[in-house]
């Protein structure tokens, strides 16, 4: 993702509901000067890098200061997805399509 990545090197201080994960990266020997790292589980790509320490990540996530939502839940920002029965949702994904938005699904049959 551009930067090196490594257990000595991330060091996690939050999880979100999506199974998304907050951390820092540890890029120097002064805390203070560590960005915060996200794994998203579902956006791609997985990891997205924050040029700001843990307190001004929290405030702009929660104020929705950031271009996106750093993390997979939308619905902190308000925008509650639609709700797709679980039956739907199979039908979708055996016919190719992305089960929550209906679109045709680039990874459909992958690992079939």
């Amino acid at each position: 993702p551009g930067f090196d990545l490594g257990a000595d090197r991330v060091l996690p201080w939050g999880s979100g509901c999506n199974a998304n994960e907050l951390g820092w990266l540890m890029t120097a020997s002064d805390p203070n000067e560590w960005p915060v790292i996200v794994w998203r589980r579902h956006d791609s790509p997985h990891w997205a890098l924050f040029d700001c320490g843990m307190a001004e990540f929290l405030r702009r996530l929660m104020t929705a200061e950031f271009d996106a939502c750093p993390l997979s839940d939308l619905s902190l920002w308000g925008r509650v997805g639609t709700f797709v029965h679980h039956e739907e949702q199979e039908r979708r994904f055996h016919a190719g399509l992305d089960p929550m938005t209906g679109e045709p699904n680039p990874y459909a049959g992958m690992f079939d």
